[in-house]
């Protein structure tokens, strides 16, 4: 019997996760089986860290009459398998048409957010939950990896399993194993990492009622605040949890209690025929707004113990390899001001229109012993910044929105809503976070007066969120 057409596989893939390696291993396990194969590559925007597109074909006869035609790239309705190495690459191809009720998905739980994601103002990013549910409507079956590290050593070769346990390929194990071993990179952990994607591909998930698994990494509440968790509802204390552990680094147990006296100042004002959606809202700015990133907590996250252990993992390095880190960093006035107390603050030049004589690139070397030191030492300032310029001016900040969110919900609950997700403009650092400190100034001034008009402040209210989301500029 002569078959019709080729195989036609679709890898998605981002920088550093091995699409190249994965389209290697595939040419070489049909040419161990005797198939006639081919594959490509189109390289695609550097997003993140580069997504590149491998097209794959294999025909699926070994000795055929004439030399198969094979396409150099992938045409919507002819993809029988797509592979993406991350959920978004996965949806993509949805979008593209490549996924149809003949194609089989391959894709992991991990995520890697892109620039449009980082660039929105407050939550941009993708739910996966929705991605994995569509792929699932659409595509005629989904083998969802669980990956920790989206560039981990043996992602690739997950995917590479789950490809051959897939049943679609002509190909098996045993041409899987030596075709990895053929190219010769990492054989042991690669050959580990096929064997626990094949177990994957031949377990069926069950997506259904699948939950955003955007929101399965908040981090455990710091314990001695069980109490404080339980006035609270239910189905906001993971969120309210991670708050306080983020808060308790940042700065102390003191600091996350206070957090939790504002949190609860929104709650009883909150309705719980809402679902206590509004005091949701606040918690996630609130907790965000109390943890601005100032010197003290750049250098405090720059110094943090793991650190550097974690990147030598994410680039590889073998044990006694050594590894160079640099931080790359341009301290403006304001930031440096923002650490000092106001008399001192006062003494720093350039606030008078005479130009900022900071702002300068610096190339600092973390890794050096001289690097380190003057980092751990900034790190050390933490417990004297509630004493800084930047502190204070932040808290007076937190303060009026928290007022005006208070008595918006006196009166309407959907502007109090708004009002909270007005602190999208309290973002980023130094000119972009001035100008967006002077819009949310802008917007809440005159608050109480302005309340008489509810829908005509629901419009105004509207406009500024609007401008925040799409006019990164401001």
């Amino acid at each position: 019997m002569t078959a019709e057409r080729p195989l036609c596989v679709v890898v998605g893939a981002l920088g550093g996760q091995g699409g190249g390696v994965l389209a290697d291993w595939l040419v070489e396990a049909a040419h161990l089986a005797g198939y006639p194969a081919q594959s490509t590559s189109i390289p695609g925007v550097a997003q993140r860290t580069g997504a590149t597109t491998y097209y794959f074909e294999l025909f699926p006869e070994k000795n055929p009459a004439g030399a198969p035609i094979f396409s150099l790239f992938p045409s919507a309705g002819d993809v029988d398998l797509v592979a993406a190495l991350e959920p978004t690459e996965a949806g993509r191809a949805l979008e593209r048409g490549l996924v149809t009720d003949r194609t089989t998905v391959v894709t992991s739980s991990a995520r890697v957010y892109s620039t449009a994601e980082k660039s929105v103002a407050g939550d941009g990013a993708i739910g996966s939950a929705t991605i994995l549910q569509s792929l699932t409507g659409a595509a005629k079956k989904v083998i969802q990896l669980e990956v920790a590290n989206p560039f981990g050593r043996d992602v690739n070769a997950l995917a590479f399993g789950a490809l051959i346990g897939s049943g679609v390929l002509p190909l098996t194990e045993e041409h899987a194993r030596e075709a990895i071993k053929a190219v010769g990179l990492a054989v042991g952990a690669n050959v580990a990492g096929f064997e626990n994607g094949l177990k994957a591909a031949r377990t069926v998930p069950d997506l259904s009622g699948l939950k955003d698994l955007t929101g399965l990494n908040h981090l455990p509440p710091p314990p001695g605040f069980e109490n404080e968790l339980t006035s609270f509802p239910e189905s906001l204390r993971p969120l309210i949890g991670h708050a306080l552990a983020r808060l308790v680094d940042y700065q102390d147990a003191g600091y996350a209690r206070y957090y939790i006296k504002r949190l609860q100042s929104i709650l009883d004002a909150d309705s719980p025929a809402q679902n206590h959606r509004l005091t949701a809202q606040v918690a996630g700015r609130l907790a965000a707004w109390m943890s601005q990133e100032d010197i003290i907590r750049v250098a405090q996250l720059k110094t943090k113990p793991g650190r550097l252990t974690r990147i030598r993992k994410e680039v590889a390095a073998k044990p006694g390899e050594l590894v160079t880190v640099e931080d790359f960093l341009s301290p403006s006035r304001d930031q440096v001001v923002e650490i000092l107390p106001l008399s001192l603050a006062r003494l720093v030049p350039g606030g008078n229109g005479h130009g900022d004589p900071f702002g300068r690139h610096l190339r600092w070397r973390t890794y050096s012993l001289f690097g380190f030191g003057i980092m751990r030492f900034l790190a050390a300032l933490k417990p004297l910044r509630p004493r800084t310029t930047g502190f204070a001016k932040n808290q007076q900040a937190i303060a009026m929105w928290l007022e005006a969110v208070r008595q918006a919900a006196q009166v309407n609950y959907a502007l109090a809503c708004d009002t909270a997700e007005l602190a999208i403009w309290a973002r980023g650092y130094g000119d972009v976070r001035a100008r967006g400190m002077a819009q949310l100034t802008s917007a809440l001034k005159d608050w109480p007066a302005r309340l008489t008009d509810v829908e005509s402040l629901k419009k105004q209210v509207a406009v500024s969120l609007h401008a925040a989301r799409h006019t990164p500029d401001i």
